[in-house]
């Protein structure tokens, strides 16, 4: 869900309908004697009816409090909350995902939860993991707590590795032999043609945010810390897209646009042997990726070694919110180690936010793929969280409409192509977000 400038601003005129309609009304539904709080987000029918239970549970918990969950589709849920929180009618509690949150925060649309963190005994920062809490910081006050986090892994097919007499990498990574050399080896080993036609592929293309793990194993990266300067020129940032063009056109080891055009080539089919994504996807592999056996491993090191991407969603309270120490109780308990048991440990929606959790047995054993769940322990406490900014909607939008000519082969060269990207990022970055 990436927006442009234009978008938002087309959706600042949808403001004043919204708010005329009603439709988040708090007199209906809520119990005698109770104060009752809204929460929405977006899911999965399997997480969410998760949810739903946490949100039971949590009612039952707390008999003087009452949350309603509801749901709005994502491919329409950051148009929506923009129109809520602009005219001050979103409910009390809502999740953000983080390409939006800095962007929002800078607006002045959460409640600063600092306050009602210190005064609360119950709660201790240091359960979490630092690059969990990290994200929610705005100038030093704590806007938000993380769900749905986590970092970048490797899934691979393990029947197509072994048919194809290579190593394990999970294997490899505990020697620390898996490298991205070793990547593109094995992704060339793995692809076949027939009759000039692709059977399978090695590998696909990493799309964003995960093509940042690769640039920084290369010692590359996007923009500077103080995210006011593109990066994109630098030799590792380079290096690292023209690492990954190759494996299209050079080696044939990944699919070109057309080839992978209506998902042809897919991971949970069996025709891809590896494909780099967050742990969101276990709950799809383990039910449609059939035929073959799979697991995950760390990503490849890099010249520069592997440090890949790590990013959550956050749950924030809207400053329009009439009861925040309420629902600060409710934010809380869904960060709870309760909570994380069910909706990481038992369905591996994403990454547990507390080390507790995620040190535990019950989230490191399984009995169904993947088995090698301290990958993506490893990648949490490796990784580094995403350079977004206020812009990155901007910026990141005209990286792709250059990138896209290099993946799509109108366009070689890669030093070229970021030359062009690295010119209009600066320029969106030097302008006044307010223009």
């Amino acid at each position: 869900m990436v927006l442009g400038r234009r978008a938002f601003a087309l959706i600042g005129l949808l403001v004043v309908g919204m708010a005329t309609t009603g439709c988040f009304s708090r007199a209906t539904g809520c119990p005698e004697g109770k104060t009752c709080l809204r929460y929405m987000a977006w899911g999965n029918p399997q997480q969410f009816e998760v949810e739903r239970q946490i949100v039971k549970r949590f009612n039952e918990q707390n008999p003087d409090l009452h949350v309603t969950v509801f749901s709005v589709p994502g491919t329409s849920y950051a148009q929506k909350q923009i129109m809520m929180l602009g005219s001050r009618t979103a409910p009390d509690v809502m999740r953000v995902d983080h390409y939006f949150f800095p962007n929002l925060a800078a607006k002045g649309h959460f409640t600063d939860l600092t306050p009602y963190a210190k005064a609360d005994p119950s709660f201790d920062p240091d359960v979490y993991f630092p690059t969990a809490l990290e994200e929610c910081y705005v100038e030093g006050k704590l806007m938000a707590l993380n769900v749905l986090f986590g970092g970048i892994a490797m899934y691979y097919n393990k029947t197509m590795f072994r048919e194809a007499g290579l190593e394990d990498p999970w294997e490899l990574h505990q020697r620390g032999q898996w490298t991205w050399a070793r990547f593109r080896q094995s992704a060339i080993a793995l692809t076949q043609f027939e009759g000039g036609r692709p059977k399978r592929f090695g590998t696909t293309v990493p799309q964003l945010p995960a093509i940042i793990a690769c640039l920084r194993g290369f010692g590359g990266e996007m923009i500077d810390l103080d995210a006011n300067r593109s990066l994109l020129d630098q030799p590792g940032t380079v290096a690292a897209y023209q690492f990954l063009a190759d494996l299209v056109w050079v080696d044939r080891a990944a699919p070109t646009p057309a080839q992978g055009a209506n998902f042809a080539f897919t991971f949970e089919s069996g025709k891809v042997g590896m494909v780099l994504d967050f742990m969101g996807m276990i709950p799809r592999y383990r039910e449609v990726a059939k035929g073959f056996d799979w697991d995950v491993a760390p990503i490849p090191k890099g010249p520069a070694g592997g440090r890949t991407v790590i990013k959550g969603n956050q749950l924030v309270i809207p400053k329009n919110c009439k009861n925040p120490e309420a629902a600060w109780r409710f934010v809380k308990y869904m960060a709870s180690q309760e909570t994380e048991r069910v909706l990481y440990a038992q369905i591996r929606r994403c990454f547990p936010t507390r080390k507790d959790v995620a040190y535990s047995p019950e989230y490191l054993q399984t009995d169904q793929p993947p088995y090698q769940l301290q990958a993506f322990v490893e990648s949490v406490e490796n990784g580094r969280i995403l350079p977004i900014n206020e812009r990155w909607i901007e910026w990141i939008n005209a990286l792709q409409m250059e990138t896209d000519n290099l993946f799509a082969g109108r366009e070689r060269d890669a030093s070229v192509v970021l030359s062009r990207a690295r010119d209009k990022i600066n320029t969106i970055l030097s302008e006044d977000p307010g223009l």
